[in-house]
């Protein structure tokens, strides 16, 4: 479903709303109490800030759903480790074959399978051309095939190469070579790994070179080969909330109230079978929060501050699945401007901006124990956002939200590509999304008594999610995160108890309509006061 058409179901929603409505009468024939202020009518003819009691002052904020802030995957292939295959003083024949042919050198075995700090023949080469000695490699198997020089190089090629620079040591490339090398070395990484992998040669590191430096190829010269194996494990990985710090975000439609309001409030939200993990968690979150009028209470100001327990933001894999222990973390502080724009005898139109600053922790996978990938939380988002509140006749009602949210700048990304380290390869942005939030209520039961059960208000919301643009991926070497279009549809169910008209308590059940929000069914409970 498309931006466009969930903003033509809200206007037509809206538009057909009244037909279902009692016909409109006024607030001045329910009983008041001494001194209370009762009328129809949002705000005066002047436009002053004097709420209709049960019409305004009385309404309840929407419940909203949860955001979880969307998700990006890690793709492609991490190196976890390497070994060296040495096949040393290889001769060469004399005399040598034609200029033509191609160069094979082959004789008996075994052949070693090492552990070393070298990661490549080129860092072999600048350390032989710099008279410094190769560091000490430890044996971890060995091959008992014959040890050989494989390479598509004709003897021509080679005497060109070996020719074309001053300095000795030049790298000869290498083809994989015949027979059980590739087994023998993914035997070793096999019983030295706890992930799942794939050997593979490293062409690219791997080469020969003449013993002492020569520079010529006549025949009866002795060579060292070195092949370079790499482990890889296969990536497909969801990273959940990659702005949220686990926490989930939030939205203006999450408890918030279209008119500006002075209260207080505390939201518990229960989120079941979260994806962190392969296996889902149930997330509990907590939001404090206030909201305080100015401008003669045509304004307002809101902060809402979540944190939450059993959230996950460490995250360890063995390539396909997901593990992480569950902790409590602080999510990002938000907060609203909002002002009334437009009133009318029987609704409101305001506007705003919401702020959203990266107050939550970053998120960070390893794989195997080791650190493969840290995102970090670091942009501020913005969020402008249009509120409504309509009144068809006394007791039904409809509100909603048309929200944006923009991320002002990209998260720092730090991947180990190569099993070398986590390295900063770039920025990753956020997905902007559009929020569209619509509900509608009933007064049950509206009492005009200061003190007890005041009021029964069950409520119904459609909440759509739509991106409007998708992140920046982030790649390094054969690592890949990126994250694609999101478009999601929640439903939220749940009645409003008012007491003494000042104080409300929510309860309310929410769950996906199209399945594709990362998280099943919602608890939600609210409770505020209104000054």
């Amino acid at each position: 479903m498309t931006v466009r058409s969930i903003a033509s179901v809200v206007l037509l929603a809206a538009s057909l709303t009244p037909a279902l409505s009692v016909a409109q009468s006024s607030c001045d024939d329910a009983p008041r109490a001494e001194g209370e202020v009762i009328c129809d009518s949002l705000v005066d003819e002047f436009k002053a800030a004097v709420r209709c009691d049960d019409l305004v002052h009385r309404t309840p904020a929407m419940i909203g759903d949860f955001f979880s802030g969307g998700s990006a995957r890690l793709s492609g292939a991490s190196i976890v480790d390497r070994l060296m295959v040495v096949a040393d003083d290889l001769d060469a024949s004399n005399p040598l074959p034609a200029a033509g042919s191609t160069l094979t050198i082959t004789e008996p075995g075994p052949v070693g399978i090492f552990r070393t700090s070298l990661g490549s023949i080129q860092e072999i080469q600048s350390l032989l051309r710099g008279g410094s000695p190769l560091p000490a490699a430890t044996l971890q198997g060995t091959i008992g095939d014959n040890a050989t020089l494989a390479t598509s190089l004709t003897v021509g090629q080679i005497q060109a190469l070996l020719g074309s620079t001053a300095q000795g040591y030049d790298i000869i490339g290498l083809d994989p070579p015949p027979g059980t090398y590739l087994t023998a070395v993914d035997g070793v990484f096999a019983s030295q790994n706890s992930v799942n992998g794939t050997s593979v040669l490293n062409s690219d590191g791997s080469g020969a070179v003449l013993q002492g430096g020569l520079d010529t190829l006549n025949g009866g010269e002795d060579f060292d080969a070195f092949y370079f194996y790499d482990y890889q494990v296969a990536l497909d990985l969801l990273v959940p909330q990659i702005s949220g710090g686990g926490v989930g975000r939030m939205k203006m439609a999450e408890g918030g109230s279209v008119l500006p309001q002075d209260r207080v409030y505390f939201r518990f939200s229960y989120i079941d079978d979260v994806v962190y993990r392969t296996n889902g968690v149930g997330l509990s979150r907590f939001t404090p929060g206030f909201e305080k009028t100015f401008g003669d209470g045509l304004f307002s100001f809101e902060m809402r501050t979540p944190f939450a327990s059993n959230t996950v933001v460490d995250v360890n894999s063995d390539g396909g699945r997901s593990f992480g222990s569950a902790t409590s973390e602080f999510g990002n502080m938000t907060m609203y401007l909002k002002a009334l724009l437009l009133s009318s005898s029987n609704g409101a139109l305001t506007g705003g901006l919401g702020i959203e600053l990266p107050t939550a922790d970053g998120v960070s996978v390893s794989l195997a124990g080791t650190p493969l990938l840290e995102v970090a939380n670091d942009s501020v988002h913005l969020q402008p956002f249009l509120g409504m509140l309509h009144y068809h006749g006394e007791k039904l009602f409809s509100h909603g939200f048309v929200q944006f949210d923009f991320a002002t700048s990209g998260n720092d990304v730090r991947i180990n590509p190569n099993g070398a380290g986590l390295r900063s390869v770039g920025r990753f942005a956020n997905r902007n999304n559009v929020f569209i939030d619509y509900g509608i209520g009933y007064w049950l039961y509206r009492g005009h008594q200061a003190t007890g059960l005041t009021g029964v208000i069950p409520t119904f919301e459609v909440h759509h999610t739509n991106s409007i643009s998708d992140g920046t991926p982030v790649t390094a070497g054969a690592i890949s995160l990126a994250s694609g279009s999101i478009s999601v549809t929640n439903f939220v169910a749940g009645t409003t108890l008012e007491f003494g008209k000042n104080s409300n308590l929510t309860v309310a059940y929410g769950d996906s309509l199209d399945g594709s929000d990362l998280r099943r069914g919602a608890f939600r409970m609210m409770l505020s006061h209104r000054r």
